[in-house]
């Protein structure tokens, strides 16, 4: 009788572990992606997961992954390719055939599509692997290309270099060295001081371009914010655009550099000059070319930081990582100093300042169209995106 009871024991034991297990396994799972930093998605957490996890206790599962850890951001890059999205979101809740992306999408509609799928238990099984490690994940190297992709290589060297090529920046550079011409400065001095110059000029606009990027990255996080944010992004490149196609016509007309509306103030240009001369007179010249670099970034931003501002924009809304933003804004002000480079070598070598003077004014009309197009595109990328 004993051996009995103990084996219907044993069978009564093992069909209710099965049944049990079979339960767990029927429930109905979400997926969330956010970052334990991310004040919005602390209210989804609040407002929408954590009621429904306790109201749905016996039939819900939601896993909550915080895409700060590589591991669940490449998790994430996973289910963006396995669910066909090509965009990413700061916040991404999957369900088992569906996902809704960005905060106003989940706060409108995420409580009522889990209640639906909950109340439907055919709904409960997933057309995809969610959220586990069965999903097949990407290399950190290949969520790196895929976000760059997205953000084109040839449209970022398109900004960095119109940038550069920007009539503010060249002029700057060709003052500089008419102004060592008239020092009768030695081709190795001149080599010395303008590398040093443009190395300056690099550093500090790279810095301003980091400090800026950490800035809006943080206010990524507030959404209202962050498209204010962007909506004045969008009308500072259309804004300036339109007044670039203005002037590539007024000049091409009349050849009158006065009557062109986006420049340097007067007494900026002035004051540029000023710093030069100040700082570049005397033996000292790689200090010298350090403070005038300096300071001539900064009087520059007036006029360069208007495509400047849109481009780190759109990278700060396109990438998740800081790193990747950081290394772009390398790439970036490499090319935004390419062509003083270029002027600065073509001078030490024979061009006379005139000549580049001449060339500059030449082709103004289409430095300033091929900065309205960069501009626009890159309003149209943060309108559509």
């Amino acid at each position: 009788m004993r051996r009995i009871l103990s084996s219907l024991t044993i069978i009564l034991s093992f069909l209710f572990c099965q049944f049990a297990s079979v339960n767990a396994a029927e429930k109905l799972t979400v997926t969330f992606f956010g970052s334990a930093n991310c004040r919005e998605c602390g209210e989804i957490k609040e407002a929408i997961l954590y009621p429904l996890m306790q109201d749905l206790d016996s039939v819900l599962v939601v896993k909550i992954k915080d895409i700060e850890k590589p591991t669940d951001m490449k998790l994430s890059f996973a289910m963006e390719k396995a669910y066909g999205l090509t965009k990413s979101s700061p916040q991404e809740l999957y369900l088992p055939d569906t996902v809704l992306c960005g905060y106003d999408a989940i706060m409108a509609d995420g409580e009522r599509l889990i209640r639906n799928y909950a109340s439907d238990r055919s709904k409960w099984k997933s057309k995809f692997v969610v959220g586990d490690s069965t999903v097949e994940l990407a290399s950190t190297a290949d969520v790196i290309r895929k976000r760059m992709d997205t953000f084109t290589f040839i449209g970022l060297f398109a900004a960095g270099f119109v940038d550069g090529i920007n009539p503010c920046a060249i002029g700057t550079m060709i003052f500089l060295i008419s102004f060592l011409g008239t020092q009768k400065r030695r081709r190795s001095d001149m080599l010395k001081i303008g590398l040093t110059f443009t190395a300056t000029v690099f550093v500090t606009y790279l810095s301003i371009g980091l400090g800026t990027f950490r800035i809006l990255t943080a206010l990524k996080q507030f959404y209202w914010l962050s498209f204010a944010i962007r909506a004045f992004a969008v009308t500072v490149a259309v804004s300036v655009a339109a007044v670039c196609i203005r002037d590539a016509i007024v000049f091409y007309r009349t050849r009158d550099v006065s009557k062109i509306k986006d420049q340097l103030p007067k007494p900026i240009k002035m004051l540029i000059h000023k710093v030069i001369k100040g700082n570049l007179s005397s033996e000292k010249i790689v200090l010298g070319a350090i403070v005038a670099g300096f300071v001539v970034t900064l009087l520059e931003g007036a006029c360069t930081a208007k495509i400047y501002l849109p481009t780190i924009v759109v990278m700060t809304q396109q990438f998740g990582f800081r790193a990747i933003g950081w290394l772009l804004l390398l790439f970036y002000n490499f090319l935004f100093v390419l062509p003083l480079l270029i002027v600065l070598i073509s001078a030490a070598y024979g061009m006379k300042w005139e000549k580049l003077a001449k060339f500059t004014q030449n082709h103004l009309p289409l430095m300033k169209v091929l900065l309205a197009l960069v501009l626009l595109a890159m309003a149209a990328f943060l309108t559509i995106g």
